[in-house]
């Protein structure tokens, strides 16, 4: 059995019959996370570690109610010093990460290791008419699952728990990324709930039994694992929402950037060709300005 083509870059929101918890379930492939990936010849660790942060976006960008730029990012002293994750209303998605020069051959790094000495930032921008938002927590989870609940706890105060997982699928073609990742939080009691303590309790615990393997497998739809973990109480699922790979970069808005600068100060980056060839960091296209334009 294959995946529904709506379980494929998407994310789909949930609620327990009876329980006080909200939650989103997000699968990423193909159209996301591996184009994203691909684009950079990153480290293991590192492209594992940004797959979860490009999940994790994409489950706090749909959680949000209003228009903007939800951005994760973490930055510090590491080997791998910056790390960033962005969800755009609309459901778009980008990412990139900095890496340094020191090995990096280890399968798996904690975000402190990787990252170093430093912070998670959750950024909401809504334009230039609103302040940004945002929270910061120390990198002290062993997992970007630990730290994403951290923020949580920390900065929201809301009972949550997160579960982010990335992998790599032998295909005919090579191997394709995918992402998977999860979330509960706890809704606030009301006349209706009453005591929801219990309720809430049981609903964490069920959630913590969910695998990487549950999160990622591509031939087990997300209605059919949401109901292996909450069939008992029952779980209602609603349609997949869509998330796609797509940078803000374009050519107008680099030939602005430039304009903004006296020659002298880009006559450095001038080609032998006579043109400047800047690189967009995120999606790694490569525009040809002409100085001065």
């Amino acid at each position: 059995m294959t995946s529904a083509p709506q379980d494929e870059d998407a994310v789909a929101a949930f609620t327990i019959e009876g329980a006080p918890a909200r939650g989103r379930f997000a699968r990423l492939g193909a159209g996301t996370v591996d184009a994203i990936l691909n684009r950079h010849d990153y480290p293991l660790p590192v492209a594992q570690l940004l797959g979860e942060a490009i999940v994790f976006a994409a489950l706090l960008g749909s959680l949000l109610k209003v228009e903007g730029v939800l951005t994760v990012q973490a930055e510090g002293d590491g080997p791998a010093p910056l790390l960033v994750a962005e969800h755009r209303t609309g459901g778009a998605l980008r990412g990139y990460a900095r890496v340094g020069a020191r090995d990096l051959s280890a399968t798996r790094m904690t975000p402190a290791d990787l990252i170093g000495a430093g912070a998670l930032t959750i950024t909401l921008d809504q334009g230039a008419d609103t302040a940004p938002m945002q929270g910061v927590v120390p990198l002290e989870g062993e997992t970007l699952s630990q730290c994403a609940e951290l923020y949580f706890e920390r900065s929201e105060q809301t009972p949550t728990r997160v579960k982010l997982a990335v992998g790599q699928e032998l295909t005919g073609d090579g191997a394709l990324w995918r992402a998977g990742g999860a979330l509960i939080q706890r809704v606030a009691a009301d006349e209706a709930r009453g005591a929801t303590e219990e309720a809430w309790s049981r609903a964490a615990i069920l959630f913590d039994t969910l695998t990487d393997a549950e999160l990622l497998d591509p031939a087990l739809p997300i209605d059919r694992a949401l109901f292996r973990l909450f069939h008992e109480d029952g779980v209602r699922m609603a349609a997949p929402a869509a998330v796609v790979d797509r940078c803000t970069c374009s050519r107008e808005r680099l030939a602005a950037l430039m304009q903004r600068f006296d020659p002298t100060e880009t006559a450095d980056l001038v080609e032998p060709d006579g043109l400047i060839h800047a690189r967009c960091q995120f999606c790694a296209r490569v525009y040809l300005l002409e100085p001065g334009t």
